[in-house]
């Protein structure tokens, strides 16, 4: 009798490993869609698993401890915020709490926008804590979209695009053509920074490029607006609408390329990729100007006479 009781217990205790087997391995316990999970400094695993179970991510706190303990995870959760994947195992929801690899979020820093102005952007961001501490030039943010999380503080984010900025100058200097007006990588990264604010338009960045270095490369002024805006707006960038008049271009600035011969002291903006390979691996042009075409791009000239003529259609055009 002894021997059959032993024998119905241990089947008893084998269905129930293989149930329990089947249940965290191949039973979806969390609902079908994603959910994001946060675990504070602190948690122990008896919070956590009433936190899991309140949010629904798990349907049983007994089991997801038992297994916890059985795989010798109960002190091995990471803090951070967690993307459960729809449809999750137990087994998956225990991988990613002890993982450390945190849900990302993404922010976008767009080209052409000054350090002024992405702080703001970076400031308002809710979702990222601390002040902004580091030292930063004008023109040394890489503009592009960054992931981050709850580790990552602003100042961390502002670390992280200067030496993504130093990354991508450090590749392209090594490769620039030959016969460029830079001294310095500095040069560079100015003359990207005016190209940038210049135009909007990927296919017409290397032509405005060969323009302002053939104006360089003959000693002739770059007579930029942006130069000028920069210091009329504060170092911000942004005209808010206003118009910029013939005496503003008149002002002595260190920035203002009507007033300087070369390029403005520093950057006017912070350029993105293409804008530095634009002036690093420049179109070979004989062009020397370039005004509004009234459609979002520009038309290019190489005489004086054919600029004039230009200039005079995009005002037939402002002025509609």
């Amino acid at each position: 009798m002894q021997h059959k009781f032993f024998k119905i217990g241990f089947l008893f205790a084998f269905i129930t490993c293989i149930c329990f087997f089947i249940y965290v391995f191949f039973i979806p316990v969390s609902p079908n869609k994603k959910i994001i999970v946060e675990i504070k400094e602190g948690d122990r695993l008896n919070l956590v698993a009433d936190n899991l179970y309140n949010d629904g991510v798990i349907n049983s706190k007994f089991l997801f401890k038992v297994w916890m303990y059985l795989t010798w995870n109960q002190n091995k959760i990471k803090i951070g915020e967690y993307e459960i994947n729809p449809s999750s195992t137990l087994s998956q929801i225990k991988s990613v709490i002890t993982s450390g690899r945190m849900y990302n979020k993404y922010i976008t820093i767009p080209e052409g926008l000054t350090v002024k102005q992405i702080f703001e952007i970076l400031n308002d961001c809710n979702d990222l804590n601390g002040k902004i501490t580091e030292s930063v030039e004008e023109g040394y943010l890489l503009p592009q979209t960054y992931a981050y999380n709850k580790t990552i503080s602003k100042n961390d984010l502002v670390v992280k695009m200067k030496k993504a900025m130093e990354e991508v100058i450090n590749k392209e200097w090594e490769t620039r053509d030959e016969g460029l007006p830079f001294k310095n990588k500095k040069e560079a990264i100015i003359l990207a920074s005016v190209v940038e604010k210049e135009t909007g338009l990927a296919e017409e960045r290397g032509l405005v490029a060969s323009v302002f270095i053939n104006r360089l490369n003959n000693n002739w002024r770059l007579q930029s607006d942006p130069t000028v805006i920069y210091t009329l707006t504060n170092k911000y960038g942004n005209m808010m609408g206003k118009k910029l008049y013939k005496k503003d271009l008149e002002k002595e600035t260190p920035y203002n390329t009507y007033k300087i011969k070369g390029l403005p002291v520093g950057a006017i903006a912070n350029p993105g990729i293409d804008s530095i390979r634009a002036v690093l691996h420049p179109v070979k042009s004989d062009y020397f100007y370039f005004v509004a075409d009234g459609n979002g791009g520009h038309k290019f000239a190489k005489t004086l006479e054919e600029h004039e003529r230009n200039r005079a259609k995009w005002k037939e055009i402002r002025d509609k």
